[in-house]
Order: C-alpha cells, then sequence, then structure tokens
C-alpha cells in the first residue's frame, strides 16, 4: 500500500456541500449517492445525498451535494 502523500494532491472541503480534488487521476463511479475516484494511487469515496461530479477534463473534480462522509481505501 503506498503512503498518502496530502502535499503532492490536494483535496478542498467546503463545510458539507463541496469537495475539490486536484489531479484526479480516474473517476471510478458517480451516482447521487456515491462517487468513488482514484487520487494518487489511492481510492477516495464520497458518499451522500443529491451529489454531481463536475470539471473532470480540468484535471481535477469538484463533487457537490449533501456530503455525509469520505472514505480513503475503502475506510473512514
Amino acid at each position: 500500500m503506498k503512503p498518502f502523500s496530502l502535499f503532492s494532491d490536494r483535496m478542498e472541503l467546503t463545510g458539507n456541500s463541496g469537495i475539490y480534488f486536484d489531479r484526479c487521476r480516474r473517476l471510478l463511479e458517480c451516482s447521487d449517492m456515491l462517487v468513488q475516484l482514484e487520487l494518487g494511487g489511492h481510492k477516495v469515496a464520497v458518499w451522500g445525498h443529491d451529489l454531481f461530479a463536475s470539471d473532470y477534463a480540468a484535471g481535477g473534480l469538484h463533487v457537490t451535494g449533501k456530503i455525509c462522509a469520505v472514505e480513503f481505501d475503502g475506510g473512514i
């Protein structure tokens, strides 16, 4: 398992309504309850309600909606 480097990849959480991932590698799943992505060799899952992913083509990923939990590599 690779160590999670907080300095090479950036996440910005805005309350419980938005999160931005810098340099998202791959969007794995996207539904209104779950957005799962690959970030620096790790899987990150965002759980919530009415989730929406945008700006993927710009190299980052915005997730908006009511965010309830963020999981790293399968656990909170």
